[in-house]
């Protein structure tokens, strides 16, 4: 009986950016812990402790001196600071995945603009008129009406916008999930905007696990797990119908031409690798080829461009 294989689905640039920071925040916070774990067994086991942190041997420099505390001092304070980094990586976590959804659907508009086609919404001459001298009005005109879909929205509205647009029909399917996510977004909210207390509506709209208004969040590692967890499951979906419906290979199309441009990379089995391992796309050699080809003669017509950070960031 020959082993089933596993297909590999496409992803978009938005999605790859996105997987990346994930991933970093995720380490990042992982370390701090680790870190602050390991600070504590090592000041244990030194039996004459210094009266203050710069006091020890070669310690009398940044950063030990800059908030120069007793070493007790310094150890009951890791408690607070683990509170504070489950609730940072939270922020984190949640804003990377916000800006996943708008830079997503910036994206679609970008490459099919009538998929707001029943859209009411307005834009002035004089603002078109701005935009016409910078050259890219395609990508400027994507940028807007993302901002103006996403702005002012909840979480659970993003992601029933986008999934309207990329036909993902996850809203319903993943509906639990998606409900979840969105109480976490208010969770990142009280957060950032009061001081990391519980507020009236986040208590509101997660009553069983908020119950005390202005009392402290009290977040668990595990918690940060979990909030890791739903933003990749649900970026996953939505990605995958993204691509299916609109995005197909052009993100990798445009991936080529970055590297090319940018790095110089004109060789196809080099460029085919690192489109693979970057979005899992597999391109023909006929299609890196033409794609060169193309960004030659000046012909090719996708103007989305990544910045140079964003780059290195995908391939290393």
């Amino acid at each position: 009986m020959a082993k089933s294989r596993m297909t590999a689905v496409n992803r978009s640039l938005p999605f790859a950016k996105f997987r990346k920071a994930l991933e970093a925040e995720t380490r990042a916070f992982w370390h701090v812990l680790a870190s602050l774990e390991y600070a504590t067994r090592w000041w244990d086991s030194i039996p004459h402790r210094p009266v203050r942190l710069s006091r020890y041997s070669g310690d009398d420099r940044t950063p030990f001196r800059q908030i120069d505390i007793p070493v007790g001092e310094y150890l009951s304070n890791c408690a607070q600071v683990r509170t504070f980094i489950r609730e940072n990586a939270v922020v984190s976590i949640v804003t990377a995945f916000e800006f996943y959804l708008f830079e997503l659907l910036e994206r679609l508009i970008y490459l099919d603009p009538m998929l707001i086609g029943d859209s009411s919404m307005k834009i002035e001459a004089k603002e078109l008129a701005a935009a016409v001298p910078r050259g890219d009005v395609r990508r400027w005109f994507a940028t807007r009406v993302a901002d103006n879909y996403i702005r002012n929205k909840n979480h659970a509205e993003m992601i029933s916008k986008i999934a309207k647009f990329s036909k993902a029909g996850i809203s319903a399917r993943l509906k639990d999930k998606i409900d979840e996510w969105n109480k976490w977004s208010f969770v990142r909210n009280a957060i950032v905007h009061t001081s990391r207390f519980v507020t009236s509506d986040l208590a509101q709209i997660w009553p069983a696990r908020f119950t005390r208004l202005g009392s402290a969040l009290e977040l668990s590692d595990q918690e940060v797990g979990r909030v890791q967890y739903l933003a990749l499951l649900i970026a996953r979906e939505i990605d995958k119908r993204a691509v299916a419906s609109t995005i197909g290979k052009k993100d990798a199309y445009v991936l080529v031409r970055e590297l090319f441009v940018q790095k110089g990379i004109d060789d196809v089995k080099e460029l085919r690798r690192r489109i693979v391992e970057c979005l899992s796309t597999i391109l023909s050699v006929a299609d890196i080829s033409h794609v060169i080809a193309q960004q030659r003669k000046g012909l090719f017509l996708d103007t989305w461009v990544l910045d140079p950070g964003d780059l290195k960031e995908l391939i290393g």
